[in-house]
């Protein structure tokens, strides 16, 4: 079971200090370590999601086509990047940068994105030179280009990442729980559908640990998925180094400066996905993120049960236990306890044999 503070810690740690250290690693240990045993996945009865089912398939959607509009909508401080920019030819900020320059401290004073053999080579190059002059002789209208194409250039990024993430991002949507009557009504069709039970450790590829060898750069089919909880919160995640990181990057590299500027945080690209607004953690939903892929937008994954909803027509029941049965597909009926008090539905095994 995961722990929500620790989780919490350690995606914290995935911040880049000084020698770039983070706890990346750590992170995904305990996840691997403390995920459930099975994830489970509600389906409406439709003609593509039992063909899937049929062939061990589970196919990925985009966050447009989720309930939540907030669902990995990128957020942004776009103003602080831009008194950032703004800032960073002011005459305080030249005098602190050539104060550093000239301290013996410069390379542990560095900022984390700056590689330390960059620092160095920087170092090198501006050894006895002023920058205050350097600066004073650059006319204004230059630095109000340079200051317009930096904003730009982060306002561009922004919006092509919040389109990448609402409309391209690939995602399956699992939960903990496969009795919620809740989710059952939103996610399976009034119960007139079906949940796939998963072996939460068959949720994955087998690209990383290619045999000949190959990877995303040259190979079509190569994929890489990635399985992480929901963090329930009442704040949103908040991506504002991120962008302003890959504007820097982006614009030295236009100018042919490459590797002088990393990301602050190499994990953030996956947090954007999973930070949700605290109503909705009645779904206990882990997320299946899909990333390199140039192709097709699903991986194959034979599921170990099925569980068909309470309300479901009989011509989709028949077809679904004659498909699990063919696979050797577990599968149970879901039924409402009529003669209790408490609300709830359970499961009856239908012999499959």
């Amino acid at each position: 079971m995961i722990n929500k503070n620790k989780y919490i810690e350690l995606l914290n740690g995935t911040v880049n200090d000084i020698n770039g250290k983070n706890t990346i690693m750590d992170l995904l240990q305990y996840v691997q370590e403390n995920k459930p045993k099975s994830l489970f996945h509600y389906r409406s009865c439709t003609e593509y999601t039992i063909e899937a089912f049929r062939e061990n398939k589970i196919y990925f959607n985009t966050a447009n086509n989720f309930n939540d509009p907030y669902d990995c909508l990128v957020y942004c401080d776009i103003e602080k990047i831009n008194s950032q920019i703004s800032n960073m030819t002011t005459i305080p900020n030249i005098e602190r940068v050539q104060k550093n320059i000239n301290s013996a401290g410069f390379i542990e004073t560095r900022p984390p994105q700056m590689p330390k053999d960059k620092a160095e080579q920087i170092l090198e190059s501006l050894k006895g030179i002023d920058l205050q002059t350097i600066v004073d002789s650059i006319p204004n209208e230059s630095w109000d280009i340079l200051n317009n194409h930096l904003k730009e250039t982060a306002k561009e990024i922004l919006y092509s990442y919040i389109n990448y993430y609402k409309m391209e991002m690939p995602l399956v949507c699992l939960s903990e729980k496969y009795n919620n009557i809740l989710m059952w009504a939103h996610y399976a069709d009034n119960h007139k559908g079906f949940v796939l039970e998963y072996d939460s450790d068959t949720l994955k590829t087998d690209c990383m640990q290619c045999p000949q060898g190959k990877d995303f750069s040259n190979c079509e089919k190569w994929k890489q998925v990635m399985l992480l909880p929901i963090l329930y919160t009442n704040q949103r995640y908040d991506a504002t180094k991120y962008i302003y990181d890959n504007t820097l990057i982006k614009t030295l590299d236009s100018v042919g400066i490459k590797d002088a500027w990393k990301l602050e945080d190499n994990f953030a690209q996956y947090k954007i996905n999973i930070f949700k607004q605290k109503s909705w953690a009645y779904e206990k939903e882990w997320r299946l993120q899909l990333y390199k892929t140039n192709r097709d937008k699903f991986i194959e994954v034979k599921p170990v049960a099925i569980y068909l909803g309470c309300r479901i027509a009989k011509c989709y029941e028949d077809i679904l236990v004659q498909y699990a049965r063919k696979q050797g597909v577990r599968v149970y009926k879901m039924n409402e306890n009529q003669s209790k008090l408490k609300f709830s539905i359970t499961r009856q095994n239908i012999d499959n044999k």
